[in-house]
């Protein structure tokens, strides 16, 4: 398991938690990032993260992606 942010471009990952205090998780889990979903990195490079769920896309910036943790699928 790894932060979001260690997601390579392309890849699938599943959710697996959410660290960080409490209004961070509900911010982030008010996103529509929830434990138990796959999500595929479409950016990571410079700036913040884009990823995809189903067909959704969502900007997070670094410091958000470190708190959400993945297994990669």
């Amino acid at each position: 398991m790894m932060p979001l942010n260690g997601v390579s471009i392309g890849r699938y990952a599943e959710v697996n938690d959410i660290q960080g205090s409490e209004r961070i998780c509900k911010k982030i889990m008010e996103m529509g990032l929830n434990k138990g979903m796959v999500i595929q990195m479409v950016r990571n490079d410079e700036g913040p993260l884009i990823i995809k769920i189903g067909e959704t896309r969502l900007a997070l910036g670094r410091g958000m992606a470190q708190k959400v943790i993945v297994k990669e699928v």
